[in-house]
């Protein structure tokens, strides 16, 4: 079986400590960048399968980040799936991440089994 392809973007320096080694490198590949800006440049060479965003980040946060992504693949029969990963847990948070079309939203902080988790359900890896 394949690695999944996952990019993550935090600016946060404590938070990929967690993603680097919760993540177990025999079933992810993982690109880490710190802000949505590299996100993007890094979304469009590297075409990941999954991608992670915190919301808050400097130069572009994970709305303007995720609502790029989503323009960039306007008309694709099967987006890139997305999960946020943030300490943003009000409702019009969430509520606006699901109208930009994500698929999944959890809150910080957040154990590596959950992570993966979602991954794994948000990813359908027998194709």
């Amino acid at each position: 079986m394949s690695k999944l392809k996952v990019l993550i973007a935090d600016d946060d320096r404590a938070v990929h400590k967690m993603y680097a080694h919760g993540l177990l490198d025999d079933l992810y590949e993982k690109k880490i960048v710190v802000n949505g800006q590299e996100a993007l440049e890094v979304f469009e060479s590297w075409r990941p399968d999954v991608v992670v965003l915190d919301i808050m980040m400097p130069i572009m946060s994970g709305y303007q980040t995720l609502k790029a992504i989503r323009d960039k693949e306007k008309g694709s029969k099967k987006p890139t799936p997305v999960v946020m990963v943030t300490a943003l847990a009000s409702k019009n948070d969430i509520m606006d991440c699901i109208k930009l079309g994500i698929q999944g939203y959890l809150v910080k902080p957040v154990k590596p089994h959950e992570l993966a988790e979602k991954l794994e359900s948000c990813c359908s890896r027998d194709e």
